[in-house]
């Protein structure tokens, strides 16, 4: 029941309050060394719109797609402060390894490429998330089982049943050496109850969301980015998790991270479907500074649109008007994204060559090196000249 208690006090502490205009702000919350979060500025939000100038980093106000109001690439703290979602070096670096290239050029975007980047901001979030594979059915229905009182163990062991990955993922980390059980696990119920409830939460999520990320049978660009989006998404929701103070709030953080680059794999979807001659030149950096508020805004959009709380979305890009709540979890997000981007770039640091980070920053990070790399599985990043 732990995973049903987590999402039933996500949607039920969400409510609409993403609706509401000029909601209840906060104070951004701010850690020593925060990598990736830029420091805020005073002032309103800019109204949307797609730069075709290198100095200019696009911020977008709320837009209303498919009946509600979404959030802007920015996250919005006390008295109207608002940071517009910048591109860090270890952002336009990645973004290089995504795209083949050894390295992007200083260069602004192409003035032609703003019709298209505005074309794509259009989309609503059915749209995007056409491009992508269909939501495994288990989670939209765990989504849908949370709005009742009165929801049994049995139900959700019966659910979780359903699906056979999620099942034979559940039994093998049962059993692992991590639960050490007396003796072997061999019911879903039995598996349920030692994994507990982050176990039962993250291997739900990962093996369901899994899927979103396959690249397989795709065409010239999703097949070059390879597992790198996963790669980034995974350590992005266990870096939040480890960042989120005890409670349900590290569940929260975990979705949010995982939902927060399936706006780029709808956009690398884009970019497979373009004609050669209508494709943008990828190796410009001016253009990766522009893609990274939007790709935020448009995973905001879709994770929206498969009916994940609204909380969640606007952690992952939120609007002007936020709530307390909201605004911390954006922070832990944001935070979660450079540690986990420092880590897939550059695996094996020590706390020495971390720099500045805050000691929670250190600690993550360290999470995330026992996680993934403890048996050398650190994935390999390719690049093409």
């Amino acid at each position: 029941m732990a995973l049903l208690n987590s999402l039933r006090k996500l949607l039920t502490t969400s409510g609409d309050r993403s609706s509401e205009p000029g909601g209840d702000t906060a104070s951004t919350v701010t850690r020593s060394g925060s990598p990736g979060v830029s420091t805020p500025s005073q002032g309103p939000v800019p109204a949307p719109q797609v730069s075709a100038t290198h100095a200019a980093v696009p911020s977008t106000q709320a837009s209303a797609v498919g009946g509600s109001t979404l959030p802007a690439a920015a996250f919005v703290g006390a008295g109207a402060t608002a940071t517009t979602l910048q591109a860090t070096p270890e952002w336009l670096r990645f973004s290089a390894r995504l795209f083949g290239f050894q390295r992007l050029r200083d260069v602004p975007p192409h003035p032609q490429e703003a019709p298209l980047l505005q074309r794509l901001h259009a989309r609503s979030g059915a749209d995007w998330a056409e491009l992508l594979p269909r939501l495994p059915a288990v989670l939209p229905q765990l989504l849908r089982l949370m709005r009742r009182e009165n929801l049994s163990s049995r139900e959700l062991v019966d659910l979780l049943s359903r699906d056979p990955s999620l099942v034979g993922e559940l039994m093998r980390m049962a059993n692992s050496a991590m639960y050490r059980p007396e003796r072997e696990i061999t019911d879903l119920a039995s598996a349920v109850m030692v994994i507990g409830h982050e176990g039962l939460n993250q291997v739900v999520l990962r093996v369901t969301m899994r899927p979103i990320f396959n690249q397989d049978r795709q065409g010239r660009f999703s097949r070059q980015a390879g597992t790198l989006p996963w790669d980034l998404s995974e350590r992005c929701a266990f870096a939040a998790m480890c960042l989120s103070p005890p409670g349900d709030e590290r569940f929260a953080a975990y979705l949010a991270g995982l939902g927060a680059q399936v706006g780029l794999m709808a956009l690398l979807r884009v970019l497979d479907g373009l004609p050669v001659g209508q494709r943008p030149s990828l190796d410009r950096e001016g253009l990766h500074r522009q893609l990274l508020p939007l790709t935020a805004d448009w995973s905001a959009r879709i994770v929206t649109h498969w009916g994940f709380p609204g909380r969640v979305a606007e952690a992952i890009a939120v609007r002007p008007g936020q709530g307390a709540e909201v605004a911390v979890l954006a922070a832990i997000v944001r935070e979660a994204h450079a540690v986990a981007l420092r880590h897939l770039l550059q695996p094996g640091l020590t706390a020495s060559q971390l720099g500045d980070w805050s000691l929670a920053q250190q600690r993550a990070y360290a999470a995330l090196e026992e996680r993934f790399n403890a048996s050398g599985d650190a994935p390999a990043l390719s690049t093409a000249g």
